[in-house]
């Protein structure tokens, strides 16, 4: 088995390399090459904002018994949105702990409340080094990228009520649907329309450099059957002109694009590419439906396709909750 180390130089992995001079790395494990180009992969949605303690966690529990060959991410793992560094260092510590204690490689996508303020960026590349990339797995090609490069700050106005109501949620689950009720009239009584319908906007940002950095990707793996594209937020419900370059470079190219932030499955089919936007994995519900449930997406590639398979981790049981019954003796 060949091990392809994590570095631009093993010639199956890239990064910006002129930007960003580090030996951090934003993701866990080494990946396996696939000799055969057959493999498969999980790929988990947010787990904020508001998470529901466990379901990440329980996520992790399925994958690391199914044993994808490893997992992307959709990003906003953690609450973030802090301005004292201690605080996201402490939560990245935490989440970062269990990943790591999978063994599965884990491949880390920027979300915006992972990367939402300028000390999330410090602390990010602090501990994750760069925040765009790319990775072969067989005959596919793997390009994580930012939708917050460079990140949009919110208000302290907002960024208090976004904290005073993720302490609610976590500290009085039980009565959750009152504590967004009062998020939402929160926010109502303290922004104006226009502000209002900006929060509703899918609002992204690509760098210059990044830019550059996933065409030259796209250019030197022309050769991949299949060309997977991870980001947090779905480029397709923006307005986005370079995104929409995005969308040019893979023309004719078979892909599929994963985001998520919306905390609802979707799949669609726009010309030769999938657009999968990941329901959540803990974040707080923004429906009622199937598609808001806590799932994770399964995926596998083989001939160069991919297919999938959306688990619901509610549905998914624990053995010990299956008690034995007591049954009356058959009649003679």
């Amino acid at each position: 088995m060949t091990i392809l180390q994590a570095s631009r130089y093993a010639g199956k992995l890239w990064y910006d390399d002129v930007h960003f001079q580090t030996d951090k790395r934003p993701w866990f494990g080494q990946l396996r090459e696939v000799a055969a180009g057959d493999f498969t992969f999980a790929v988990l949605g947010d787990r904020c904002g508001m998470a529901t303690a466990g379901v990440f966690e329980k996520a992790l529990e399925v994958v690391a018994d199914l044993k994808p060959d490893f997992v992307l991410s959709v990003g906003d793992l953690i609450e973030g949105y802090w301005k004292d560094a201690a605080d996201a260092r402490a939560e990245w510590e935490y989440i970062d702990e269990k990943i790591e204690a999978t063994g599965l490689p884990f491949f880390h996508v920027v979300g915006n409340h992972d990367y939402g303020n300028q000390v999330m960026l410090d602390v990010w590349r602090e501990r994750k080094g760069f925040e765009y990339y790319a990775f072969r797995a067989g005959d596919a090609l793997f390009l994580i990228l930012n939708t917050e490069d460079p990140p949009t700050e919110l208000s302290d106005e907002f960024i208090d009520i976004i904290k005073k109501t993720t302490f609610n949620v976590q500290n009085d689950p039980e009565q959750m649907t009152a504590h967004m009720q009062a998020f939402y009239n929160d926010m109502v009584s303290r922004m104006s329309p226009e502000q209002l319908e900006g929060m509703s906007r899918i609002d992204l940002a690509f760098s210059d450099e990044q830019m550059a950095f996933a065409e030259r990707v796209l250019e030197e793996n022309r050769d991949a059957k299949w060309t997977f594209v991870s980001m947090h937020k779905p480029g397709w419900k923006s307005e986005n002109e370079r995104y929409n370059k995005l969308i040019g470079l893979l023309d004719g190219r078979p892909h599929t694009i994963f985001a998520g932030h919306l905390h609802a499955m979707e799949y669609s089919v726009s010309g030769n590419g999938e657009h999968i936007q990941l329901g959540r994995t803990g974040g707080h519900a923004h429906g009622e439906g199937p598609e808001s449930d806590n799932v994770l997406l399964w995926v596998n590639v083989r001939d160069g396709k991919p297919t999938y398979r959306v688990i619901h981790l509610d549905g998914i049981g624990e053995i010990g909750s299956y008690k034995p019954q007591k049954h009356s003796k058959e009649a003679k």
